[in-house]
């Protein structure tokens, strides 16, 4: 039987199957942090399913942090020049 995996935070990993018992048969094995509930047929970019405990729900994906702070505060001095404007007051 086809099962759906889903990691610690409910976010869905991806499918796997599960074992019939050898000790009782019609009873499924099922792995840890699976469900038999299928995720969406079609999930939209940059939303991801997680398991709620009853039902897959679309999230919005985590965007990824700008690792270099010096090319984060440029990018938001370009856009803010007010901003970057006051900062250069302040220099004097």
């Amino acid at each position: 039987m086809i099962v759906y995996q889903y990691d610690a935070a409910g976010i869905y990993q991806g499918q796997t199957e599960a074992d019939e018992s050898p000790l009782e048969p019609g009873v499924w094995l099922m792995p840890a942090r699976t469900t038999m509930v299928a995720p969406p047929d079609e999930i939209p970019e940059g939303r991801q399913a997680r398991w709620n405990g009853v039902r897959w729900d679309l999230i919005n994906q985590p965007r990824p942090k700008d690792s270099d702070p010096v090319a984060k505060l440029t990018t938001f001095l370009a856009a803010n020049p007010d901003v970057a404007a006051l900062l250069s007051q302040a220099e004097r």
